[in-house]
């Protein structure tokens, strides 16, 4: 291969990074184009010779022969050219490859950030619905204390509790509706009201019809 010279380079120094092989490509494309168009007007010349030459002309046979000599030096230059470009051509789509396989790698790098993140949102909900069903057994018995309470102080029992389980379960669905649980679970909406947007306050509302004179 040819010695590759872009202007910001000493003799025989190599490219270092990817920019400065696109500047010894462009250089060297220049000089390409330079050498095409050079090696074309020596062949006119040689054309315009070629007759005078032919018949004995001896200063036209000796221009004919530098001309010649000029293009066969050319043609060395020219090939020294092509393969210092093609050099520079492998060297280019290689770092173009390295850039788009780092690039991958930092976007496989981000998906899988993302992946685990995901994952660490799945265990903090998880911890949080398994810190409800104990509560939920808490309700529970506190619905049954309050049931026998009502009834032991002369309250009367409601043909439908609305303390029984079926009841504030009912209320906890509406309520996990209109807070967006609808969106992840198969939970029923409510069609001809607003969902439920206080637990607490349903259960105040419910727990109305409990309340007993002193």
């Amino acid at each position: 291969m040819s010695q590759i010279v872009t202007e910001r380079e000493a003799p025989g120094a190599l490219p270092a990074s990817p920019a400065e092989w696109q500047a010894c490509a462009a250089h060297l494309q220049a000089r390409q184009a330079e050498n095409d168009a050079e090696r074309a007007r020596l062949a006119r010349q040689r054309e315009a010779l070629a007759l005078a030459a032919a018949t004995g002309d001896g200063r036209a046979q000796k221009r004919v022969q530098m001309l010649a000599g000029r293009d066969q030096a050319l043609a060395l230059d020219a090939m020294n050219i092509a393969q210092g470009l093609a050099h520079a051509e492998i060297a280019i789509a290689r770092s173009v490859a390295d850039r788009a396989g780092f690039e991958r790698q930092e976007a496989v790098r981000r998906h899988q950030v993302m992946l685990e993140s995901r994952l660490s949102l799945i265990a903090e909900i998880e911890l949080v619905l398994r810190s409800m069903p104990p509560l939920l057994v808490q309700l529970a018995e506190a619905t049954r204390l309050i049931e026998e309470s009502h009834l032991a102080l002369g309250g009367e029992r409601p043909t439908l509790p609305p303390l029984a389980q079926e009841a504030a379960g009912g209320r906890l669905a509406e309520f996990m509706t209109g807070i967006g649980f609808a969106a992840w679970l198969p939970l029923a909406r409510p069609e001809i009201r607003p969902a439920i947007q206080s637990w607490t306050e349903a259960e105040r509302a419910a727990q109305a019809s409990y309340a007993l004179p002193a």
